[in-house]
């Protein structure tokens, strides 16, 4: 996540892809907490959260799929939120829904399609304009909000296809359940990885040592690679740090076939640093055990789930077993 300019021409980006399910909606609003306060853009943030939360909502119930991605984009004169899911409804009909909604009625027994317009509705009347593309195999709907406050009225800016592309082979995704992961243990790995791979890098530009950068760089290529679905446990962690949760459950959306292959990077990079830190190279020290049981779990958990489709184990279990 990169830092913008409120009055240059400099763009910053981010995305992350969320579990379809209603425990995801609190970790969407945190992502644009970060981001936005990250890029200056605090004025922006109740509103920006609020559609985010709406649209994420929307994708939870009807995109038919088992994630959703959520982009944020800041420029120095919007912000513009999307929510991207796999649903096959094409963007004129989505549309209708927003037509639909009576923001006025008091009617309690609200249907599927009326609690969906209600969300589209909240979206319209708070972005400076909004739309929703059609995409191959999904739907993005997104929303701009103005840093002037201008308001370009409430009909969605529609991008159709012809024909409706085919869906996303499910396949490639699968949903990794951590149960009982404690969160602070989770946020304190990641920071121990940045540590590791900051005092490598340091090393190898300082000692021209070519190893040590490799393993810097082969840390760092792991960690952003698996950012669009690792970023979504930060997320959920740092949200219940936040709300003094001692575990929480964890499910991250992500490809079966690349995560081993990754784990196994990860760990030997990770031993190759941490052999370094026992011979006095560096001076980060390898995680405490706390943090070493965990990684032994979490890699455990993520790699045979992906590979044999096993039900999650919680780390209490784990504990209690070794």
């Amino acid at each position: 996540m990169t830092s913008v300019s409120r009055t240059g021409g400099h763009v910053a980006e981010t995305r992350v892809r969320m579990v379809a399910q209603p425990a995801s909606i609190p970790a969407v609003r945190r992502f644009v907490d970060d981001a936005l306060t990250t890029w200056g853009c605090p004025e922006l943030i109740d509103d920006v959260q609020l559609s985010a939360t709406e649209l994420a909502t929307n994708a939870t119930l009807h995109g038919q799929g088992t994630f959703f991605d959520v982009e944020l984009r800041a420029s120095s004169d919007a912000v513009r939120v999307a929510v991207v899911d796999t649903g096959t409804m094409p963007a004129e009909s989505i549309a209708l829904r927003a037509d639909l909604a009576d923001p006025h009625t008091d009617d309690l027994d609200l249907d599927f399609e009326t609690m969906t317009g209600r969300g589209l509705f909240i979206v319209s009347s708070l972005a400076s304009r909004w739309g929703i593309d059609d995409l191959p195999g999904g739907t993005r709907i997104w929303a701009d909000f103005a840093t002037d406050g201008v308001h370009s009225g409430r009909q969605p800016v529609l991008t159709p296809t012809t024909t409706r592309p085919a869906r996303i082979d499910a396949a490639a995704t699968q949903v990794i359940h951590l149960l009982d992961c404690p969160p602070a243990i989770l946020l304190a790995h990641d920071d121990n990885l940045a540590d590791i791979a900051r005092e490598l890098s340091l090393y190898a530009a300082s000692h021209s040592d070519l190893e040590a950068g490799r393993i810097a760089e082969q840390i760092v290529e792991v960690v952003r690679a698996s950012a669009l679905s690792w970023d979504a446990a930060r997320l959920v962690a740092k949200q219940a740090v936040h709300d003094g949760k001692l575990v929480v459950d964890i499910a991250i959306a992500t490809d079966p076939t690349l995560l081993p292959p990754r784990v196994a990077a990860l760990r030997q990079a990770v031993l190759a640093a941490e052999a370094m830190a026992d011979q006095g190279l560096l001076m980060t020290m390898p995680a405490p055990a706390p943090v070493q049981a965990w990684r032994d779990w979490v890699e455990a958990e993520m790699v045979e789930q992906a590979t044999t489709g096993r039900e999650a184990r919680p780390f209490s279990d784990y504990r209690a077993f070794r």
